[in-house]
C-alpha cells in the first residue's frame, strides 16, 4: 500500500518524463509481484471481483497497443509514412500501424502501470478497514496536489490540475457521506460516539479547496463534471437514507436525470467542430486537422503528441495546444476504441450503482466509482488531464477501491476458503474422488495474473531505465551528431519532435556502431559510418525531422539523397525553428534543391518567416548565404530583396566582413 502511494505522489510531484514513468513503473511492478508471491488472505477474494469478462476488457487495450507496433503485411493497416521513409532512406522499413514505436511502447508501459495500480488497490481494499485508509490517503493526495496547483502557476499543469481537482471533489464527497453515515449510526441511544466529526470537517475543507481551484483556474465544464459526479454519490446516499423502495429509487434517479440534462445545457459546446473537442475552451486548430486525417486503426498509442508539431500553424514556436483526452484516443487508437471506452465507462457506472444499492454497508465506494465514471467521461472531452501519469494513477486507485468494495463479503469469503483449505490439510490426505482442481484454480489464478502483469511491467521498465544508466555520461543527441559529422557550433541545437526516449535509443545505436562487425557493415553503405546508426534509428520513428536533416547534411556528396532527406525533414518538422538555420544552409548549398520548384516554395516560406516574424534569428541567413552555392545565393538575394531590400545590403556587408577575416 505504501509503495503504491509513493508511486502516485512521485508521478504528481515530478515533471512528466521518462524518469518519472520508469520510477512509477518499477514501484508498481514490485508491488504487483509482492502481492502475487506473498498472498494475503484478502487477495484471494480478487477472483470474485475480477471476472473473466473484466480480464478481457482490461487486456484488450494492451493487446491493441502491442499490435500497433508489430510489422504489418504490405498494403494493409500499416501507416503510409513508412513506405515514404523507406523510399527516401533507400532501405526497406517494416510497416506498422504506429508512426512512432517508442511512443507506443511508452504508452503501453503507462497503461500496464495504471492497470497494476488498479489491481493492487483492489486487492488491498477487499478489507473494509484498509479501504477506509486508502480513501483518506487518496483524499489527502488529491487535496494537497490541488492546493499546490491552485497556489502557483508553475505547479502541476493546467489540464492535470483540473483532473486532480475533480477527483478531489469526488473523494471529499465520498468521505463526507461515509462520515455522515457513521455519525447517524453512532448517534443512536446506547451507542458509543466515535470521532467521525473530525473526518467530516476535514472532508468539507478539502471540498472547499478543490471547488475553489476549479472555479478559479478551470472552465465550467470541469466544474459541472465534478458536480455531476458528486450528484451520483448524493443520489445513492439519498436513496439509502430516505427513499427506499422502487418508487423512491425511480424518483431520485429521475431528479438526477433532470439535473444532468440541465447541467449539460450549461456546458459551452463548440459548434461546427469535431465532437471530441467540442467541450474544450482552448485552441484546438492543430488537433482538428489531425482528426481529419485519422485512420481507422489510429496512428499509434502516444503519437498524438508526436504528430502535433506537424499540424501546427507556420511560424508558431513551442506548441501550447494539447489534444483533449478523447481526441488523443481517436488519433492514437481509432474511433472504435473511443466508442468502446465510453460504452465501458457507462456500463461500469451502471454496475457500480447497482452494487452500491445492494450493499448493506460501505456502499459509498462503488458509488464513488460510478460518479467518477460520469465525471471523467465528460472531462475527457474537455482537456487532456486524465491521460497524464499522475492523474491516471490516481484514477486507477479510485476504480480499484470502487471495485474492491463493490462485492459484499469478497474478502470474508476468501478468508473462509483459505481457512477451509487449511483445515483440509490438517485433516489428512484428501480422497481421490474429491475434486480439488476448481478451488485450487480459484485461489491461484489471481496471483498468476498479478505475477504476469508485474513481469510484463518490469520489461518496459528496464527498457526505459537501462539506456539512461548505460549512456548517462554521453553527450546529447545534437552534440553527438555534430561531432560525428563535423558541423560547426553556429547552428542551433536541433530539438526533437519525438519523445525523449528516442534520444536514448539513438544514442544507443550510436554507441553500438563501434562494434567491429557493425562497422564493417557500415562501410558497405552509401552513408558515412557516423550517420548510419542514426539512419537505423528512423526504423523506430520516421517522424524525426531533426534526424532527417542531419542525414541530409551528412550526405552532401550525393545531391539526390540530400534532396530526398531534406524533403522528409521539411514534411516531418515544418515548424521547428531550431532546425531552420541548418535547413536553410543545406538547402541553399545544394543546386538540385534550389532548382526544384517544390523546394523553392519551402525555402521561400522559411526565409519569409525569418525576415518578417523572427528577426532575432536573421544571422542564420548570413550563415546560409555564406555557405550557399552560386544559384543558392542568387535565389536568396532575390527573396530578401522582395521582403526587405535594406536587409539585403546589410547581409552582403556582413558576409564580406566575415569573409575578409
Amino acid at each position: 500500500m505504501l509503495a503504491e502511494f509513493v508511486a502516485i505522489i512521485a508521478a504528481l510531484a515530478m515533471p512528466e518524463s521518462l524518469q518519472s514513468l520508469g520510477l512509477a513503473s518499477f514501484i508498481l511492478a514490485t508491488a504487483a509481484l509482492v502481492v502475487a508471491i506473498f498472498p494475503s488472505l484478502a487477495s484471494l477474494g480478487l477472483a470474485k471481483v475480477l471476472r473473466p469478462g473484466a480480464v478481457v476488457v482490461l487486456a484488450a487495450p494492451a493487446l491493441w497497443m502491442a499490435l500497433q507496433a508489430v510489422p504489418m503485411p504490405m498494403d494493409t493497416l500499416g501507416n503510409p509514412i513508412w513506405a515514404t521513409a523507406s523510399a527516401a532512406l533507400g532501405k526497406p522499413l517494416a510497416e506498422t500501424i504506429t508512426v512512432d514505436k517508442g511512443a507506443t511502447m511508452l504508452s503501453l508501459a503507462q497503461y500496464c502501470a495504471v492497470l497494476a495500480a488498479a489491481l493492487v488497490t483492489g486487492v488491498i481494499t477487499l478489507d473494509r478497514y484498509r479501504a477506509a485508509q486508502v480513501l483518506h490517503i487518496l483524499l489527502s493526495i488529491a487535496t494537497i496536489a490541488t492546493a499546490i496547483w491552485f497556489g502557483k502557476t508553475d505547479g502541476i499543469g493546467g489540464a492535470d490540475g483540473s483532473a486532480v481537482a475533480v477527483l478531489g471533489v469526488l473523494f471529499s464527497c465520498a468521505t463526507a457521506i461515509r462520515a455522515a453515515d457513521q455519525i447517524a449510526r453512532h448517534s443512536r441511544p446506547g451507542a458509543i460516539a466515535p470521532v467521525p466529526l473530525l473526518v467530516l470537517s476535514t472532508a468539507t475543507i478539502a471540498m472547499i479547496v478543490c471547488l475553489a481551484a476549479l472555479l478559479v483556474r478551470t472552465n465550467s465544464t470541469a466544474v459541472i463534471a465534478a458536480l455531476l459526479g458528486s450528484g451520483i454519490l448524493l443520489s445513492v446516499f439519498a436513496i439509502r437514507r430516505w427513499f427506499l423502495g422502487l418508487w423512491g429509487t425511480a424518483g431520485v434517479f429521475a431528479t438526477a436525470a433532470i439535473f444532468f440534462v440541465a447541467s449539460v445545457t450549461v456546458i459551452p459546446f463548440r459548434t461546427n467542430t469535431d465532437v471530441t473537442i467540442a467541450l474544450s475552451t482552448s485552441s484546438q486548430i492543430a488537433t482538428e486537422r489531425m482528426l481529419q486525417d485519422v485512420r481507422p486503426a489510429g496512428s499509434g498509442a502516444g503519437t498524438s503528441t508526436v504528430l502535433l508539431p506537424l499540424y501546427r500553424d507556420m511560424g508558431i514556436g513551442a506548441p501550447r495546444e494539447r489534444p483533449t483526452a478523447a481526441a488523443a484516443m481517436v488519433i492514437d487508437m481509432g474511433w472504435a476504441f473511443l466508442c468502446g471506452v465510453v460504452a465501458i465507462a457507462m456500463l461500469a457506472a451502471c454496475i457500480l450503482i447497482r452494487r452500491s444499492l445492494s450493499r448493506a454497508y460501505d456502499y459509498v465506494y462503488p458509488a464513488l466509482g460510478a460518479g467518477a465514471s460520469i465525471a471523467l467521461t465528460i472531462l475527457a472531452f474537455a482537456d487532456h488531464g486524465i491521460l497524464s501519469l499522475g492523474a491516471s494513477l490516481l484514477v486507477a486507485a479510485l476504480f480499484g477501491l470502487a471495485f474492491g468494495q463493490s462485492v459484499s463479503g469478497a474478502g470474508r469469503e476468501a478468508m473462509s476458503l483459505e481457512s477451509k483449505e487449511a483445515s483440509d490439510r490438517m485433516a489428512g490426505p484428501v480422497p481421490a474422488s474429491r475434486p480439488r482442481l476448481a478451488p485450487a484454480f480459484v485461489t491461484l489464478w489471481p496471483r498468476v495474473a498479478l505475477a504476469v502483469l508485474g513481469i510484463a511491467l518490469i520489461i518496459p521498465t528496464i527498457w526505459m531505465i537501462l539506456p539512461g544508466w548505460y549512456l548517462g555520461g554521453q553527450s546529447s543527441l545534437a552534440a553527438a551528431i555534430s561531432a560525428a559529422a563535423g558541423w560547426s557550433n553556429e547552428t542551433s541545437k536541433p530539438v526533437s519532435v519525438a519523445a525523449a526516449h528516442e534520444d536514448f535509443w539513438i544514442r544507443g545505436e550510436s554507441r553500438s556502431s563501434k562494434d567491429p562487425a557493425l562497422a564493417a557493415d557500415e562501410q558497405k553503405t552509401e552513408l558515412p559510418a557516423a550517420s548510419n546508426a542514426f539512419a537505423r534509428a528512423l526504423r523506430s520513428s520516421p517522424l524525426r525531422g531533426d534526424i532527417w536533416l542531419m542525414l541530409a547534411a551528412a550526405s552532401k556528396q550525393n545531391s539526390i539523397q540530400t534532396a530526398a532527406m531534406l524533403k522528409m525533414s521539411y514534411y516531418t518538422a515544418p515548424n521547428d525553428l531550431d532546425l531552420l538555420p541548418l535547413r536553410l544552409s543545406v538547402a541553399l548549398a545544394t543546386d538540385a534543391v534550389v532548382r526544384e520548384l517544390e523546394f523553392r516554395d519551402l525555402i521561400k516560406r522559411d526565409v519569409s518567416l525569418v525576415v518578417t516574424r523572427r528577426p532575432a534569428i536573421r544571422p542564420a541567413l548570413v550563415a546560409a548565404y555564406r555557405s550557399a552555392s552560386a544559384e543558392g545565393k542568387i535565389y536568396l538575394e532575390k527573396l530578401i530583396s522582395e521582403l526587405d531590400p535594406t536587409y539585403l545590403d546589410s547581409m552582403r556587408a556582413r558576409n564580406s566582413r566575415q569573409g575578409s577575416r
